[in-house]
């Protein structure tokens, strides 16, 4: 039944009196509810604003340090630092697994190979984009084959589409290959790998490479004289 129904102005009044007794209540906590979303959602979004500039300048910091650790080896606590900080305080994002690798790398240079495989192991674990995963792997296996696990070397490079670094990746596998002595194999990874930097259009000359295979090929033809 409408309002308009009621035969008086006073009539009309009265139930809208009622009507607003009874339901006013559950509107005004709906309008409050909904501004509260609204104020909760816009500090939500400033507090990640600030959190991903926070890990930004973090991150700056790291680089800045780690640039100096060159020419200035006491930076090296400096730059220790800002990667602990990036991984513990910013995990979830992309600047938690930068801060990772550069835990590695730090741990690596110290000969802490336990410290780097486990910092590059969580890498993996977190499956980030792709360059930065096949980075992890590439260093990773490297790790391994510091420690002489040359199957585990092989297993770490396993399992993605290798894409850019299938050249990166192809030489990686020859290292190993040759760490195990086994000279064909490897030679045969270290062409593979020329081959996939050939047809990359932006590729750097890999000149290391080059001297890999020409060693290997030379190794070789001298064996073959002596038989």
């Amino acid at each position: 039944m409408s309002v308009e129904t009621y035969r008086t102005d006073e009539e009309q009044i009265e139930v809208l009196k009622n009507w607003w007794q009874e339901n006013g209540k559950s509107i005004a906590l709906g309008i409050v509810v909904a501004i509260g979303l609204v104020f909760g959602w816009q500090g939500w979004q400033k507090q990640q604003d600030t959190r991903s500039a926070e890990a930004a300048a973090t991150y700056q910091s790291l680089l800045e340090a780690d640039a100096a650790v060159e020419n200035d080896s006491t930076k090296l606590s400096s730059a220790k630092h800002f990667a602990d900080t990036l991984k513990a305080e910013f995990d979830g994002s992309t600047y938690a697994v930068f801060g990772a690798m550069y835990k590695a790398k730090y741990a690596a240079l110290e000969s802490d190979w336990q410290t780097a495989e486990q910092e590059l192991t969580w890498v993996v674990e977190q499956k980030p984009e792709a360059p930065l995963l096949l980075q992890a792997k590439v260093r990773l296996a490297h790790v391994l084959l510091a420690q002489k696990r040359y199957e585990d070397a092989q297993q770490a490079l396993a399992g993605t589409a290798l894409g850019s670094y299938a050249a990166l990746i192809g030489e990686t596998r020859g290292d190993i290959y040759l760490a195990q002595g086994d000279k064909a194999a490897a030679l045969a990874a270290y062409k593979e790998a020329k081959a996939e930097l050939g047809k990359l259009e932006s590729a750097s000359p890999n000149p290391l490479l080059d001297m890999k295979i020409r060693d290997l090929e030379s190794s070789s033809e001298d064996g073959a004289d002596t038989e």
